[in-house]
């Protein structure tokens, strides 16, 4: 198994009836994740709900994972924050414990604060990690954080700080985006962050995915990574229930919660639906359609996500 996981899962975090983060339950379904088709996980992403997680919760959460069994090696860790000390701390610990890398996206909140600010926020926080230890993914999702990460900036990192920049996840679901940074920076682990650009990102030489869905069907990413290449029909297959799945299912709802109802549904632990305000379940309604939308392409898929604590995690 190579050492840089090319496909994980953008993990969402179980929470418990006090809104606790459940490490155990955590602890289980990276674990699951990973035997069953994925090489890695991503956690305190978006769909990790990072940004409502206190970062004292988020370090102790991982430390159960790391603690608990799961290799430190498969876990990338979402650290990026508003200020340049938060994500510092987040990424030292992290980086302490072992884990492959973090990923951090740009500051958000503030409008438009431009190239030149963005690249201050990064180098200041290259500066804090220390680039004896730094190794950091670019998270590009302009929907969510407002803020872009244009090529120019890419540019720009690499020339100051070189390998320290390792890789970006591009959730901005633009092709023409994703192929742009494969071909410009061969250097960079280049990652999607939606399901149906998985086989295209392949075959363009990219890293692989970092998707929400892999909560869900890890096996049908691994299945694409197997066999794209002799364009195998078990992998067209699975590429196209990714398809369906993704793009004309979960993206038709608010992803987290669709992802967390699903969950739910398939594993039948209502534990699953429990989010961290602002995020609420899906009303009724919204859930029965889901449900209905989702049926072609999970069907009688099982879903690994009622595993008791005391199953043995990878090594």
């Amino acid at each position: 198994m190579s050492s840089d996981p090319a496909l994980c899962a953008a993990l969402v975090t179980p929470f418990d009836d006090k809104g606790q983060v459940d490490q155990p339950r955590f602890l289980d379904h990276a674990a699951w994740v990973l035997r069953n088709g994925c090489d890695g996980v991503t956690v305190f992403g978006t769909t990790g709900e990072a940004a409502s997680v206190p970062l004292a919760a988020r370090m102790a959460a991982l430390e159960a994972l790391v603690e608990g069994g799961l290799p430190a090696q498969r876990v990338i860790v979402g650290t990026g924050c508003c200020s340049v000390g938060d994500t510092v701390s987040l990424s030292r610990h992290a980086l302490s414990l072992g884990c492959h890398g973090v990923l951090v996206h740009p500051p958000f909140f503030f409008n438009a604060p431009g190239e030149n600010g963005v690249f201050e926020f990064y180098s200041r926080v290259v500066e804090g990690i220390g680039t004896d230890q730094a190794r950091i993914f670019l998270y590009h999702f302009p929907e969510i954080t407002g803020v872009p990460i244009e090529p120019s900036l890419v540019e720009r990192l690499l020339t100051s700080f070189g390998p320290v920049f390792a890789g970006i996840k591009d959730s901005s679901g633009s092709w023409d985006n994703m192929a742009a940074l494969v071909k410009a920076f061969p250097q960079l682990r280049v990652f999607s962050g939606d399901d149906h650009l998985l086989w295209p990102i392949l075959q363009a030489g990219g890293a692989g995915a970092i998707t929400a869905t892999a909560n869900l069907t890890p096996q049908l990413l691994q299945e694409v990574a197997k066999g794209w290449q002799d364009n195998r029909p078990e992998a067209r297959a699975a590429q196209e229930t990714l398809v369906g799945l993704w793009e004309n299912t979960l993206l038709k709802f608010p992803v987290v919660e669709a992802v967390k109802e699903l969950m739910a549904h398939k594993s039948g632990v209502s534990a699953w639906r429990t989010l961290c305000p602002p995020l609420a379940p899906l009303a009724p309604t919204l859930r029965h359609q889901l449900l209905s939308m989702s049926e072609p392409y999970l069907g009688d898929m099982p879903a690994g996500l009622g595993l008791s604590s005391g199953e043995a995690t990878p090594r």
